[in-house]
């Protein structure tokens, strides 16, 4: 299996301090491992972790694009550590993974994607 997944619907609780205008945070992300499980499974204990860090703080303008901002920046900065790590190894990893992520900031869901994974949505 080299697959993972994350589950976290209260992903507030794991936050210090949230942006005044924000009440509800929650956490979904999978990600298909493929070439072994260490690339899925490292996205899996780490990319939550990198978005409540980049996460924005206190009152801010444009909740939106802050938010928008830092799904970028965490899937990248995931990325880069897991690079980091897998080139180090000897022989170096050669896993790679996707990732689908799924973002609930109160009633708004942001969706990131990286590789061929993609969330349909249907509302009924």
């Amino acid at each position: 299996m080299q697959d993972a997944h994350v589950l976290l619907p209260n992903l507030s609780e794991c936050m210090k301090t949230l942006p005044a205008q924000v009440s509800r945070l929650s956490y979904f992300a999978v990600f298909d491992g493929h070439g072994g499980a260490r690339a899925s499974q490292f996205a899996a204990e780490n990319l939550h972790h990198t978005v409540i860090s980049k996460f924005p703080k206190g009152d801010v303008e444009n909740l939106d694009k802050l938010v928008k901002k830092c799904l970028l920046d965490s899937f990248r900065q995931t990325d880069e550590d897991f690079l980091k790590k897998a080139s180090s190894q000897k022989p170096a990893w050669k896993d790679g993974s996707t990732a689908t992520c799924l973002l609930v900031v109160d009633n708004v869901l942001y969706v990131a994607n990286l590789g061929d994974s993609r969330v349909t949505t249907a509302f009924f």
